[in-house]
């Protein structure tokens, strides 16, 4: 009976989040009520605060839900055991172009974070969340790129920040880009060439080393 009544629950939870990630591509997080989810979801208001605190709570838990094997990729890659950091890199964005290519959900919530959340308040918990996750993911590709730099896939004195800035735009820029507009590029056969080009980079420009006065790049260079 609790096994029965544990599985509806579950269910129940992921309708609402189901729910939420198509009111919120629809409507924008703004303009998206816990009414508007909850009937949506076919359940009552009264079942969206059984499993959520709030509308950011249940915006936390749809984004999670997305970004969380997103996280254990990235942590997987960090570690010093990986052998091959920066073959996992690539291996592992182009999985996720093709996840957000070919997945309804993963295509609506990135939607829904690159452009249906209005960060209209300095104070907003939307906001707080996306900035507690980009720095999460910064400080993950870092250990990313120091493994890569320890197992001679990159060079010593490679600028890790500005790495991991260009490999952040790289990212970020296709994802809005193409979401926009996914008529005007292939995301996947473009990605994969694009990546190829930004390691290219990344191993071999000058502009991609340590310059002697960069002293905001000391920190992350001893790590």
């Amino acid at each position: 009976m609790k096994r029965a009544t544990r599985k509806k629950t579950r269910e129940t939870r992921d309708k609402l989040l189901d729910a939420a990630e198509c009111v919120f591509y629809e409507k924008g997080v703004s303009g998206t009520t816990l009414n508007d989810v909850a009937e949506a979801a076919g359940v009552t208001r009264g079942a969206v605060y059984w499993h959520f605190r709030n509308k950011s709570d249940l915006f936390g838990a749809m984004v999670d839900r997305v970004r969380k094997p997103i996280h254990d990729m990235i942590e997987e890659m960090a570690d010093g055991n990986t052998e091959d950091p920066l073959g996992r890199l690539r291996e592992k964005t182009l999985f996720l172009m093709r996840e957000i290519h070919e997945n309804e959900h993963y295509r609506k919530v990135m939607s829904v974070i690159f452009h249906k959340c209005e960060y209209t308040d300095a104070a907003s918990e939307f906001l707080a969340y996306d900035r507690e996750w980009q720095a999460s993911a910064h400080d993950m590709i870092v250990r990313v790129l120091v493994n890569a730099r320890q197992k001679r896939q990159l060079p010593d004195d490679i600028d890790i920040n500005l790495a991991v800035l260009v490999l952040r735009v790289v990212f970020n820029g296709l994802l809005n880009n193409w979401l926009l507009r996914p008529e005007e590029f292939d995301l996947l056969e473009d990605s994969g060439r694009l990546y190829e080009g930004v390691f290219s980079m990344l191993r071999e420009s000058p502009d991609m080393r340590v310059k002697s006065s960069s002293a905001h790049t000391e920190k992350t260079q001893t790590g």
